[in-house]
């Protein structure tokens, strides 16, 4: 023996009991049975040396399966030359041989004790079996000792019965060999290496799997590494090789079957590590590159400090305290009482007070790197979740963004958990999606065979085309039993929908519950493995119970662990990559495809499918590339856009016709611009452009290229890429070219020259052809003439309604109807707004690049800002990681900033604000409303000169793109109250006056309450009250709230000043109340300075809104938010139901609704 034996005590106390036993004239057959590699020809030769030490004669001989062609081989390699049977030839096997060689043996035992080793029995030809298992029947007169080894071990091919199958248990004394325990193992590296560490140690142990053979092998390929060194995870790494050539000799031993069941369980392992591995560097990398942008954020904030503090510019004088009376832009300490007021408008007490309290260490240093205060806790709001993932999607996998937006769903890998249930649609349409049909999914499906689908069925048709409309069909997948129904896709209308199903990528259904293919709806309990027990011998073609039983026998053995889930994995990773080292790449591809075809028989979810696909090699089936492009859109409606692009890789690796790739890497490139991987995705779609395809599809393409070129901010040559196209389509297309047209002047307004010049040509057409344009070429117009001054509000929407009514081609319609969204959102007619951005949305698909989809996002944010909805814009905001490719805010971060300076989160609104250095910002509008944001939170700082700057900032650039209404910005009021604060009265008239003029011609309650609340402050004298008590008239009963509190208190502070402190207070009270339901912590810091000022304290507890519910009325409340009627209420409550009809009539007049329906919104605000 070469190293010492540990755990064979028994063994070896059994040989030398029998060897004694034999010496006394009595023989037996003693079998030592154990799996390869476990030590039993090292237990054999222990037995013979002490055999021969005790005075037995020894006759060994080893089996090979090269010698089975010869009867009595191994006997005659046992027994030594005999000269009578040197001329047998094979297929001479007579009983008279058997005699004869027994008759010798006896004359071999009559000189002395003899002791017979056979090594590996199992491999003796049938003659040699026959005989050894006759003469253990006889030998128990004689001194001789029959020792033989032979293999037991659960292969997936069944072995014949062992030699003593036939034999009484008296005869025989079987010891079975076991595998080592870790215990042992651990010591066997030990005494290799004394000085190595536990943990290398313990490596060591399981990648030995309990297999001497394979642990001794490890170790003399370590010995030239030894630790420190880390154990290999791959068999490259090891010299000179003895592991992997040990791992290839167990294999071989196992027969084909079980090894090809072994690597394909490798190679699907190996799959799944990749993908965590992936994962994981890609989570680093973005944790990288956030910790990155925290940095550099962090310095911009600094350097913005050192600069007010050190350097102003000499048109921004340092702050000084103002000593004139306090307007809604100025902020003051919000009292303790009111700290807790707003954390239901997504602020926290102490944000209440303008985040004035420090933050415990280490997470105050953190979050004020990442630019919120350490009390912040953010709220998601499903509801106004941005769900394209070309913006939101990665930050907000990580909560300390701003906002604390939605966590990604989890990707479970290949090993992990259930698959998450897919968003059905189908590959380009929006609207309601289908659900597809796989084997075990139950239920009957209405088929229609595809005319040009050989063998495919679609169980409803699709409504729409490929890239856009309405529900997409039911797809069904091939079935079990070897049935053909495929669905139709590569150039059928509609698509195919994801598959719905629960299950993991191993078989394992929701609850536990394995899938059968044609199972119905029925499911049958199953273990965590038998799921991957049946994938495996589905794809080896192999008895799925004799997998099973492999896996437990491996388990068994050590070869094999469980992992948390109590799937089975490799001991170690050197052991698996050594056991698919005997496959070649393409070995390996094959099986990744054979696994996934068994998937897809049994109906795994196709994401999983999709999966194995990723490791396989093209192969021009039909079913392949449809459940790789079925996965990308899975991938992209659960906002998984790598995922999506890895499958869209994949599949353009097929071979394809040009027109189907040309969709394919319209796709592609949508979502690695998307994914932020602009290199990639441009390139792409200008690839798309260029490849034959229908008009329609090279629209799609246009367009998308077209977005991506002006997120980068090249609007020009987006613009003039959509042009070209449109030429050439005018001729035979004219309603395509229509719709170029209506994506070029929509793409314009990223730059101010652009625009000007697009918007002349739409009007220049639109005057001499109206019918050239299209509805949503005249919706735009109708924009148009609403941001310049030159409509009104009603006449607006009166003309959107009427263009809305009219048909619509799929692919202009998204303009139509985010253009008259925003229209509805100027125009107050917020309920509208919400439901022409619904309705735009749900025809967005997520793999393609479009200008409307960012731009119904942003009318949404518009929409809750119009209704003061702070917390779901706090909520909803991504964070300055989130903002456009092309650099500089986005429009979600200036509602942000406002949101923030109205909670009284200003020292978070600082930091937001000098995330983003606004001097090589490119034009655009989000920037002039970022401007805007800016110049409030500068005005509630009290640097009143920096705010003007801004808001005339941003006026010069809306003006200079003929943006003169202040529907968008009402920055003309704001300059105004500027110059008061800092006396200058003439030129705030001015600006109040022409903003009161154009906002008479829109002439909505908001923008009109706003500019005569302004003029009124800025008129002074009767005509400023009569203006003041005019906005508050105008606001009533508006949605424009915060504008109504503004001007409550300001025409409080009117009546106040002219000594009407009375009227005064009343005013202040009721616009101190609505600030305090609206959560609106700087109008209501104002108005608790106005009220002391006008003598009047407000030190009583809340009166309104939700905080002031008390404990027993908000359980009232929530129960009856739930669906609860009162009689539940007073069961679940053990109350009298007059009580909880007493508690819900204070919580109705305390929250200000009057319908039970309105107290789930009521209770968030």
């Amino acid at each position: 023996m070469t190293a010492p034996m540990r755990e064979r005590d028994d063994a070896h106390a059994l040989l030398a009991a029998e060897v004694e036993r034999a010496r006394a004239g009595t023989g037996r057959l003693v079998l030592l049975r154990g799996a390869t590699g476990t030590g039993r020809s090292a237990a054999l030769e222990a037995a013979t040396a002490h055999a021969n030490r005790a005075g037995l004669r020894v006759l060994r001989a080893r089996c090979s399966p090269e010698d089975t062609a010869l009867p009595f081989s191994s006997v005659l390699h046992l027994l030594g030359p005999v000269p009578e049977f040197a001329d047998v030839a094979p297929g001479g096997e007579d009983r008279g041989s058997a005699a004869r060689l027994w008759r010798l043996l006896r004359s071999y035992a009559e000189s002395t004790p003899l002791m017979m080793a056979v090594d590996d029995v199992h491999l003796a030809d049938e003659a040699s079996r026959r005989w050894f298992v006759e003469a253990a029947r006889r030998i128990d007169r004689l001194p001789v000792l029959l020792v033989a080894t032979e293999r037991s071990q659960y292969d997936i091919a069944p072995h014949p019965a062992g030699l003593a199958h036939t034999l009484s248990p008296s005869l025989v004394r079987t010891h079975a060999l076991a595998p080592l325990t870790d215990e042992a193992s651990s010591g066997l590296v030990r005494a290799a290496f004394p000085a190595a560490p536990d943990r290398w140690t313990a490596d060591c142990a399981r990648a030995g799997a309990g297999i001497p053979l394979l642990l001794h092998a490890l170790l003399d390929d370590l010995d030239g590494a030894p630790p420190p060194a880390a154990v290999p995870t791959t068999c490259a790494a090891l010299y000179p090789g003895s592991y992997p050539a040990a791992v290839s000799w167990w294999l071989d031993s196992a027969g084909p079957a079980t090894a090809e069941v072994a690597r394909t369980l490798a190679a699907l392992e190996q799959a799944a590590q990749a993908e965590r591995t992936e994962r994981e560097e890609r989570a680093a990398r973005e944790e990288r590159a956030e910790r990155a942008e925290r940095v550099a954020r962090a310095d911009r904030v600094a350097r913005a400090e050192r600069f007010r503090r050190t350097a102003a510019p000499a048109d921004h004088p340092a702050p000084r305290p103002s000593r004139t009376p306090p307007s809604p832009h100025t902020a003051h300490p919000a009292p303790a009482a009111h700290t807790e007021r707003c954390a239901e408008n997504g602020g926290s007490a102490a944000h209440a007070a303008h985040s004035a309290h420090a933050a415990p260490a280490p997470h105050a240093e953190r979050c004020a790197e990442e630019g919120r205060s350490a009390a912040y806790a953010p709220r998601a709001v499903s509801a106004v979740h941005a769900t394209h993932p070309a913006r939101c999607t990665e930050a907000a996998t990580h909560e300390d963004q701003w906002g604390g937006a939605a966590p990604h769903p989890a990707h479970e890998d290949q090993w992990g958990g259930a698959a998450p249930h897919p968003a059905h649609a189908d590959h380009w349409g929006g609207g309601a999606a289908g659900h597809a049909v796989y084997p075990g999914a139950g239920g009957a499906a209405a088929q229609a065979a595809h005319e040009d689908q050989p063998g495919g069925v679609a169980a409803r048709p699709a409504h729409g085309d490929q890239w856009g409309g309405g529900a997409a069909g039911h797809a069904v997948y091939p079935g079990a039993g070897g049935a053909a129904a495929q669905a139709a896709h590569e150039d059928q209308p509609g698509g195919v929908a994801a598959h719905p199903a629960h299950g993991d990528q191993w078989g394992v259904g929701a609850a536990g519950h394995a899938v059968y293919p044609g199972g119905g709806g029925g499911a049958a309990p199953a273990g965590p493995g038998d799921g991957l027990a049946a994938l495996v011998a589905d794809a080896c073609g192999a008895d799925p119970a004799r997998v099973t039983g492999w896996f437990t026998a491996m388990t068994r053995l050590g070869v094999l662990r469980p992992d948390a889930s109590g799937r089975p994995r490799y001991a170690h990773p050197l052991l698996r990559d050594a056991v698919l080292g005997g496959w070649s790449t393409a070995r390996r591809q094959e099986a990744h495809r054979a696994v996934a075809q068994a998937m897809l028989r049994r109906g795994d979810h196709v994401d999983a499918v999709a999966r194995q696909l990723l490791g396989s090699a093209p192969a021009c089936l039909p079913w392949a590339l449809r459940v790789l492009r079925d996965a990308a859109a899975v991938a992209a409606r659960e906002a998984r856009p790598d995922d999506a692009v890895r499958y869209l890789r994949r599949a353009l690796r097929e071979p394809l016709p040009d027109d189907l790739r040309q969709r394919l890497l319209t796709e592609l490139g949508s979502l690695e611009y998307a994914g932020a991987d602009v290199p990639a995705g441009i390139p792409r779609l200008s690839e798309a452009l260029d490849l034959p395809a229908s008009p329609r599809d090279q629209v799609r393409t246009a367009i998308a290229l077209g977005t991506a070129l002006a997120g980068r901010g090249e609007v020009r040559t987006a613009v003039a890429a959509l042009r070209r196209l449109g030429s050439r389509l005018a001729d035979g297309h004219a309603d395509l070219a229509h719709t170029l047209q209506t994506a070029s002047a929509l793409l314009s307004d990223q730059d101010q020259t652009v625009r000007g010049e697009a918007y002349r040509w739409v009007t220049e057409t639109a005057r001499r052809s109206p019918e050239l344009v299209g509805a949503s070429g005249r919706a735009l117009l109708v924009r148009y003439a609403a941001t310049a001054g030159d409509i009104t509000a009603r006449e607006a929407m009166r003309r959107l309604r009427s263009l809305l009514t009219e048909p619509a081609d799929p692919l202009a319609e998204p303009f139509l109807l985010g253009t008259a969204a925003a229209v509805a959102q100027w125009a107050d007619e917020l309920d509208e707004a919400d439901r022409l951005v619904e309705r735009g949305l749900a025809g967005q698909h997520p793999s393609l690049l479009h200008p409307m989809a960012q731009a119904l996002l942003d009318t949404r944010w518009d929409t809750a800002a119009a209704r003061g909805a702070y917390g779901v814009l706090l909520a909803t905001h991504c964070g300055p990681r989130a903002r456009r490719v092309g650099g500089g805010p986005s429009n979600a971060d200036a509602h942000a900033l406002l949101a923030l300076v109205e909670t009284g989160r200003t020292h978070e609104a600082r930091r937001l604000a000098d995330a983003f250095d606004l001097h090589d910002t490119p034009d655009s509008w989000e920037l002039n409303r970022f401007l805007y944001a800016r110049g409030v939170l500068r005005s509630t700082e009290g640097d009143v000169a920096g705010a003007l700057h801004d808001f005339l900032e941003c006026g010069r650039r809306q003006s200079a793109r003929a943006v003169l209404s202040p529907v968008v910005t009402p920055w003309r009021t704001a300059a105004a109250e500027c110059r008061l604060a800092l006396g200058n009265a003439q030129e705030a008239l001015t600006l109040a006056s022409e903003e009161l003029r154009l906002a008479r011609v829109w002439g909505t309650p908001r923008t009109l309450g706003r500019a005569l609340r302004v003029l009124g402050r800025a008129t002074r004298g009767r005509r400023g009250l009569q203006l003041g008590a005019e906005a508050v008239a105008v606001l009533r009963g508006s949605p424009a709230e915060a504008e109504l509190v503004a001007s409550l208190l300001a025409h409080g502070h009117q009546l106040s000043a002219v000594g009407e402190r009375g009227r005064g207070r009343e005013y202040l009270r009721e616009g101190a109340e609505r600030a305090e339901r609206l959560g609106n912590v700087r109008l209501l810091t104002h108005a608790e300075h106005a009220l002391r000022t006008a003598g009047a304290r407000r030190t009583s507890p809340a009166r309104t809104g939700s905080a002031a519910l008390t404990g027993s009325e908000r359980r009232v409340a929530e129960l009856a938010a739930e669906g609860r009627t009162n009689t539940e209420i007073a069961q679940a409550l053990h109350l009298a139901r007059r009580t909880v009809e007493t508690h819900l009539t204070s919580t109705y007049k305390k929250l200000g609704i009057r319908r039970r329906g309105q107290l789930h919104e009521a209770l968030r605000t």
